[in-house]
């Protein structure tokens, strides 16, 4: 059944796994603070793919899958031997999983979503192409802030002992 789903389909699924993770994450900052954190790494990501995927990125597709087969795997390993109550985590994870695979099998293994996208990606409008290139600038520049701020703070925590 997901051979059958193209891009316009992926770009609905996207939305909806980021209105999944965002929600959550709105959720989590009254109920689950902890947890905020990592919930917005994956709202932030999911996001993220979702725009490059409109944008026709290459490279947010593979990385889209990529992530979205660990979100995945790693949802069905939080599952292994759950006997705990059901709570708004356990729903959002088994939604999440879900929708998850179905969206990385569809980036990776769907032949009609890889005609549309490249069809789509070559007659794309010339303002797409340009702001394919800001988003991979601004991607790459959060992306090298981060891995520096992360390796200041090694370093100083290192230097503090």
């Amino acid at each position: 059944m997901l051979e059958r789903c193209g891009y316009r389909a992926a770009l609905y699924l996207l939305a909806l796994i980021a209105a999944v993770n965002c929600s959550l994450f709105i959720y989590s900052q009254w109920y689950l603070p902890r947890l905020s954190d990592g919930l917005a790494i994956h709202a932030v990501a999911a996001l993220v793919i979702l725009l490059g995927l409109w944008l026709f990125s290459k490279i947010a597709r593979y990385a889209g899958a990529a992530f979205y087969f660990l979100a995945a795997g790693s949802t069905a390993f939080a599952f292994w031997g759950f006997a705990g109550p059901v709570h708004a985590g356990v729903i959002w994870g088994a939604t999440i999983g879900v929708l998850s695979l179905a969206a990385a099998w569809i980036l990776i293994f769907s032949k009609p979503f890889a005609r549309e996208f490249a069809a789509e990606r070559e007659k794309r409008p010339a303002y797409k192409k340009y702001l394919l290139h800001a988003f991979t600038l601004v991607v790459v520049v959060a992306a090298g802030t981060a891995a520096l701020i992360d390796v200041v703070t090694l370093f100083s925590s290192w230097q503090g002992r």
